[in-house]
C-alpha cells in the first residue's frame, strides 16, 4: 500500500495558530509592516547601492474609516521572480534569513484581512512577466485567478493590496492620516533616521506625505554611539531627537530595540528618566527616540518579530547601561529635573522640619535618594518619609548592639555612644520642629477664626472651629470619632491621652439631632474622659461650653454635670469608646477636669458656688479641688485657652523662626 511520507501542509490551521491577538492594537497594523519591509527588500535587491536613491514605496488608505479598511502596498521594486515566488509558497522560508526574515510575513496578511490580492512585474531570462493572484485562505486554493504571462514596456514592481480588514482588528485601526503616519515612522526609525534614506510615501484621500523628508525636517540627530554590555556582547545607540508633531501621545520618550534593521519592541524611558515633558530645543519641543540594534538582537528576534528570545536578566542589564547612555545625552534636560526636586525638597522641608536631618544639600539629596519620576510634593514626602523611617532602625539596632559592649579602659564605645548620641540629639530636634510647626499652624488659623461679633457671639464657623481644631470629630452616626485631639491647646499634660469614654452615647447625640447642629452638639453636649493607657495618672475629663451660654441653672451647670459624670465613671455605669465596663475607676481615682466657657456672670455665680474661684494668673479663668471626688478643675476662657498655648510654645517658635 502507498503512504504518503512527506509532511502535509495546512494553511488554514497555519494562519489559525500566528500568533496574533486581536486585543493588542498594533497587531492591526502589522501585516502593513510586513508589506512594507518585502518592498525594501525588492529595492534592495533591484537597485543595490542606489536602492534608497531610486527606490520607491506607496502606502495608500482605502477606506480608513469604514469597519473594514483596505491598504495599497506599491514598489518598483525587483518583484516576484522565480526565487522570491518560491520563497512565497514556502512556510519558514529561509530566502531572507540574512535579513531577518522568518517566511511567515504573507500568514499575517490573511490573519488580518479577508484576503491579499498581488500583481507583480519580473525580469526573467532577459523578459519581463507579470504574476497576479489572489491570497484567499484556503487549503485546496490558496492563489486564486492565477495568471503568469509575458508583458512589454512595463517597469518591475509590485503591487499589493491588502482587502477588508476583519473588524477585530478594524477596532484598533487609526483613522487619522497623522496617526497613521506617525505610527509608520516609530516603526521604520531605523531606516528614516540613517544617512541614507528610502522613499517611503503615505497617500491619504487628501494629502501624501514622503516620510524621509518629512522627518528630516522634524528631527534633530545627536549621535550614534557603541555601547559594550560586556565583553561578548557589543550595540550600537542612535540618539534622536523628534519634533513632539510626530510622536504618538504625550512627550513620549522611547527607546526602540531593532532587529536587521526593523523595530521589534519599544518601550517608555519617560518616568525612568523624570521627563514627562517634552525637551526644548532651539525653541521647539522634541521627544527623545533612541534606536538600540545588534547582532544579539538579530540572532534572537523570534518569528513573528515581535520579542527576543533573552535571558530577562541581560535584557535588564542592557536597560540599565542603556539608560546611563542617555542620560548623558540628554543631561541638560535631566539637570531640570533635578533642580525642580530639589525646590520642592526646599519647599517640604520647610513645611515639615523634622525630616531636615536628612537633607544637608537639596540637590545632592535629590540626585542620591529621589528617583527622577517623583514630580510632586507628596512622593518627596513619602521618600523623606521612608528614609526617615530607616534612619531609625538604623539607630535603634546600633543602640542594641552598643547596649550589649562590655566597657573597655579604652573609651571606643563611648566614643561611639556620643557620637550615636549626637545623631539622636539632631533627629529628635528634627522630630520637635515638626510637631511645633504644626502647632504654629493650627494656633494662626485657630486665632483667625476664633473671633465674636459686636454683640459677643461667636461667628458662625467659630465654633466648628473649635470642632475642627481641638477635639475633631467624625460626625455621622455610623461612624463617630474622637480619638484624635489638639488638647495640647488645653494643656500640654493631655498630649498623650487617649480618649476614652464620654457621658452619652456619641452616635445617640448624632441620630438625635439635624446634621447642621451635629458639630454644636457633640462638642458642646457632653463631657469626654481621657486617660494615658497603662499608668496610674489622673482621668482627665474635658467639656465645652458653648461660647457667651447664659442659662446655666440648678441642673444645667457644668459643676453638677461633671461631679455627676465622675459618679457614674465610678459606680462603672459610663461604657469606654469599645463598648466596654470601665472598672478601673475607684473612689480613690483623682481626677482633673477642664471646662472651657466664657465667663458670663451666671457662670461666675456657679464658679463661686462651686468654690472653682481662685483666680489664674492673669485672669484667664479660674481653678480649685473638690476634696470629695478627688478632683482638680479649672475653668478657662476661650482667649485664655489660646494665649496661654501660644505662650507655651512661643520659644520654640523663635527658636525655629516661624
Amino acid at each position: 500500500m502507498a503512504e504518503e511520507t512527506t509532511f502535509q501542509a495546512n494553511l488554514v490551521r497555519r494562519v489559525q495558530n500566528y500568533v496574533l491577538g486581536t486585543s493588542t492594537p498594533s497587531n492591526s497594523l502589522l501585516p502593513l509592516w510586513e508589506a512594507i519591509y518585502n518592498s525594501l527588500h525588492a529595492i534592495q535587491d533591484r537597485y543595490d547601492a542606489k536602492w534608497a536613491e531610486l527606490g520607491e514605496i506607496y502606502i495608500s488608505l482605502i477606506d480608513p474609516d469604514s469597519n473594514n479598511p483596505s491598504i495599497e502596498i506599491r514598489d518598483n521594486g525587483v518583484g516576484l521572480n522565480k526565487d522570491n515566488f518560491n520563497s512565497f509558497m514556502t512556510y519558514d522560508s529561509d530566502h531572507k534569513v540574512t535579513r531577518g526574515g522568518k517566511g511567515l510575513g504573507r500568514l499575517s496578511w490573511l490573519k488580518v484581512f479577508a484576503e491579499a490580492h498581488v500583481t507583480s512585474v519580473f525580469e526573467q531570462d532577459n523578459k519581463l512577466y507579470q504574476r497576479s493572484f489572489t491570497l484567499v485562505l484556503n487549503n485546496e486554493a490558496p492563489l486564486s485567478d492565477y495568471v503568469v504571462s509575458e508583458i512589454k514596456g512595463v517597469d518591475p514592481g509590485t503591487i499589493v493590496v491588502l482587502r477588508r480588514m476583519k473588524s477585530a482588528y478594524a477596532k484598533h485601526f487609526p483613522t487619522k492620516f497623522d496617526t497613521t503616519v506617525r505610527k509608520v515612522v516609530a516603526h521604520f526609525l531605523p531606516y528614516l533616521i540613517s544617512s541614507v534614506r528610502p522613499k517611503i510615501t503615505i497617500e491619504g484621500a487628501a494629502e501624501s506625505i514622503e516620510l524621509g523628508a518629512y522627518l528630516k525636517e522634524k528631527e534633530l540627530a545627536l549621535s550614534a554611539i557603541p555601547l559594550a554590555i560586556n565583553d561578548d556582547i557589543s550595540l550600537k545607540l542612535e540618539h534622536n531627537l523628534l519634533e513632539k508633531s510626530v510622536v504618538e501621545g504625550k512627550a513620549a520618550h522611547k527607546i526602540y530595540l531593532a532587529a536587521h534593521g526593523r523595530v521589534v519592541t519599544e518601550f517608555d524611558i519617560g518616568l525612568a528618566l523624570g521627563l514627562v515633558t517634552y525637551i526644548d530645543r532651539e525653541k521647539l519641543s522634541y521627544a527623545y527616540a533612541g534606536v538600540l540594534s545588534g547582532k544579539i538582537f538579530d540572532d534572537s528576534v523570534n518569528s513573528e518579530r515581535t520579542a527576543f528570545d533573552l535571558d530577562a536578566e541581560l535584557l535588564e542589564t542592557i536597560k540599565r547601561q542603556t539608560f546611563d547612555a542617555i542620560r548623558q545625552v540628554l543631561a541638560t534636560s535631566i539637570e531640570r529635573v533635578i533642580q525642580k526636586q530639589a525646590d520642592i525638597t526646599k519647599s517640604v522641608i520647610k513645611k515639615y522640619p523634622r525630616y531636615a536631618y536628612l537633607v544637608d544639600d537639596p540637590k545632592e539629596f535629590v540626585v542620591s535618594s529621589v528617583p527622577r519620576n517623583f514630580r510632586t510634593a507628596e512622593q518627596i514626602y513619602q521618600q523623606l518619609a521612608v528614609l526617615d523611617y530607616r534612619d531609625n532602625r538604623d539607630i535603634e539596632r546600633k543602640v542594641e548592639v552598643l547596649s550589649r559592649t562590655e566597657p573597655k579602659e579604652e573609651d571606643p564605645v563611648e566614643t561611639g555612644v556620643a557620637e550615636l548620641l549626637g545623631r539622636l540629639t539632631e533627629h529628635e530636634f528634627s522630630v520637635l520642629a515638626d510637631y511645633t510647626v504644626r502647632r504654629k499652624i493650627v494656633l494662626d488659623l485657630l486665632e483667625k477664626r476664633l473671633q465674636y461679633k459686636p454683640d459677643g457671639t461667636m461667628k458662625h464657623y467659630s465654633e466648628e472651629a473649635l470642632h475642627s481644631f481641638i477635639v475633631p470629630m467624625r460626625v455621622t452616626n455610623k461612624d463617630v470619632s474622637v480619638d484624635k485631639h489638639n488638647l495640647w491647646i488645653v494643656d500640654d499634660k493631655l498630649t498623650y491621652y487617649e480618649y476614652w469614654a464620654s457621658d452619652k452615647a456619641l452616635k445617640k447625640i448624632v441620630s438625635e439631632n439635624v446634621s447642621s447642629d451635629r458639630p454644636d452638639v457633640l462638642l458642646f453636649a457632653g463631657r469626654s474622659a481621657y486617660h494615658r493607657p497603662g499608668t496610674d495618672q489622673p482621668v482627665v475629663i474635658v467639656e465645652f461650653k458653648k461660647p457667651v451660654r447664659t442659662d446655666y441653672d440648678e441642673e444645667e451647670n457644668p459643676f453638677v454635670q461633671i461631679y455627676s459624670y465622675i459618679e457614674d465613671l465610678q459606680n462603672g455605669k459610663i461604657l469606654d469608646k469599645d463598648g466596654g465596663q470601665i472598672q478601673e475607676v475607684t473612689a480613690d481615682t483623682p481626677f482633673f477636669c477642664y471646662i472651657i466657657a466664657d465667663f458670663t456672670p451666671n457662670m461666675r455665680k456657679w464658679l463661686r458656688l462651686a468654690q472653682i474661684n481662685v483666680p489664674l494668673p492673669g485672669g484667664g479663668g479660674f481653678y480649685g479641688y473638690n476634696s470629695d471626688y478627688r478632683a482638680f478643675v479649672q475653668a478657662l476662657s476661650y482667649k485664655y485657652v489660646l494665649k496661654d498655648a501660644r505662650l507655651r510654645n512661643e520659644a520654640f517658635f523663635k527658636q525655629l523662626k516661624i
